[in-house]
């Protein structure tokens, strides 16, 4: 029980690390792909960017089901809490001035690739503990498991999908650091993984069943 706490304790963790390279790079105004993707449909429909990154994610959470890709705590507690974290940070600056709006863009890049890397970090951490992972994710995982290409060329691939949809149609904001999200993005995550020893296609994620059968035998022995 105790192992499987520390688990869900390190998947919000991660979230929190994934919310806070998004409320830096929305100041630089080069949000990665996914996110240009939220901030267009809030921009269409009036919502904040967090409440358009859950909206998003519960539409590609229906996806992974249909692929069949396993769904755990994880899983929900991305599409739940990502959003909640993004506003959270993005409100704390707005209130307290930490990180202002930055739109030189030789500011833009170098802060744009350490978001980078926070994010990527974040990807690892919350993956790592392997609770499910979240919609988004999930959907990288279905990807990578059906195509004959690396993680990092399955991201680029999605998240090039997004960015279109996001940036060219539904006016999301992007810049500089949406290409480079683009074409750093998934390399970086993938040296993360590797630094850290942690194989993706080996990811086995623990599903809703897998979850109430330990609970079942847990309390069963109790």
């Amino acid at each position: 029980m105790k192992e499987r706490i520390l688990k869900i304790l390190q998947t919000i963790v991660g979230f929190i690390i994934i919310g806070f390279g998004i409320a830096v790079t929305k100041q630089v105004g080069a949000l990665n792909p996914w996110n240009v993707l939220n901030d267009g449909l809030s921009k269409t429909i009036g919502i904040t960017i967090g409440q358009a990154n859950t909206t998003i994610g519960i539409i590609i959470l229906l996806i992974d089901i249909i692929a069949k890709e396993k769904l755990g705590i994880g899983t929900v507690l991305n599409a739940l809490l990502i959003g909640r974290f993004t506003d959270m940070f993005v409100n704390l600056n707005a209130a307290l001035g930490l990180l202002p709006r930055i739109e030189n863009i030789w500011f833009q890049i170098p802060i744009c690739l350490i978001a980078i890397v926070i994010n990527s970090i974040g990807l690892y951490v919350y993956m790592s503990a392997q609770m499910g992972s979240g919609p988004r994710d999930s959907l990288m995982l279905v990807v990578t498991k059906r195509l004959p290409f690396s993680v990092g060329v399955c991201r680029m691939i999605l998240e090039a999908f997004a960015f279109t949809l996001g940036g060219l149609i539904l006016g999301g904001e992007f810049g500089i650091g949406t290409l480079l999200a683009v074409l750093c993005g998934g390399p970086c995550f993938q040296k993360v993984c590797k630094i850290m020893g942690y194989d993706v296609k080996k990811t086995k994620n623990e599903s809703f069943a897998d979850t109430w059968r330990f609970l079942k035998g847990y309390f069963g022995k109790a």
